[in-house]
């Protein structure tokens, strides 16, 4: 007895259960099928996170918001001590005016097409991974360097002299 009551008492409630999921819901068919829909078109101006010639050259493509948090650090570390490993004790600014000579995204990024204003400093686990990597690092870091130094890039202009990894490290990254 207890068991067809418990029986009717769950068949009551799925049954409102049912009820209650199906009241706010609108069918709507127009007679389209998947068959017969448009095929969707490829904007030939996005930008893939996964370039070609990654695969090619057996390295793996960096997500543009990795590379960007690294930039954002890098560019911190012209105001500030440096939130490296192993960061110079004798640390002083490069920069000729730390507190108005910034350097910006746009003194080596010169993209009118980018808003580096939007792109955050997000800090996740593939950024981790990447920081692990000691050749991605150093690799980015001398690509860095180079452009700050370089007459090309407006940064130059900004700085006391030449910066290297010693700038920022105690000891050259290279070779740790």
């Amino acid at each position: 007895m207890k068991f067809r009551s418990a029986l009717w008492i769950t068949a009551a409630m799925l049954a409102l259960l049912v009820a209650g999921c199906s009241q706010n819901i609108e069918v709507v068919n127009s007679g389209e099928r998947l068959e017969d829909s448009p095929k969707p078109k490829a904007d030939p101006n996005a930008t893939p996170l996964a370039r070609p010639g990654a695969a090619a050259e057996n390295k793996p493509e960096i997500p543009p918001f990795v590379k960007a948090y690294f930039m954002h650090m890098w560019v911190e570390a012209l105001y500030g001590t440096p939130q490296n490993k192993h960061p110079n004790p004798k640390w002083e600014s490069p920069l000729k005016d730390p507190v108005n000579g910034r350097v910006w995204c746009t003194d080596c990024h010169r993209d009118k097409q980018i808003d580096f204003s939007k792109i955050p400093k997000v800090r996740n686990p593939m950024v981790a991974d990447f920081e692990k990597d000691k050749d991605f690092m150093v690799g980015l870091m001398k690509k860095w360097v180079a452009r700050l130094n370089s007459d090309e890039f407006g940064a130059k202009a900004k700085l006391k002299g030449t910066v290297t990894c010693l700038t920022c490290h105690a000891t050259n990254p290279e070779l740790d």
